[in-house]
């Protein structure tokens, strides 16, 4: 499978939706899953990178490289998370046939 732009982008628009939906007990998904988008989440924001983001262009790149690496991890988890917002709910209905005679009484 190869990830082009078009399916980055849509990663990285259900990621956060999809970080919040499980941390509000909306969406079950593996705990490895959640580890590893919070990890990518903490890495974004930490001032402590690999390589420092004052560095032209390489300080940038090394958090856009583990952003990339992440999602593509979590491509699959992803896509689960984007189906279960497309479909429909399924409305179960339960019945009791029962017979009222005059003459069963």
């Amino acid at each position: 499978m190869s990830f082009g732009p078009k399916i980055i982008v849509q990663d990285v628009a259900t990621f956060f939706p999809m970080v919040w939906a499980i941390l509000r007990g909306k969406y079950k998904m593996p705990w490895a899953t959640l580890l590893w988008a919070l990890v990518c989440m903490v890495y974004f924001v930490s001032p402590i990178d690999a390589l420092p983001d004052v560095l032209p262009a390489l300080g940038i790149a090394d958090d856009g490289a583990f952003i990339v690496w992440i999602l593509v991890r979590l491509h699959q988890d992803l896509e689960n998370y984007r189906n279960s917002k497309t479909e429909k709910p399924t409305i179960v209905m339960e019945a009791e046939i029962t017979n009222k005679n005059k003459t069963d009484r």
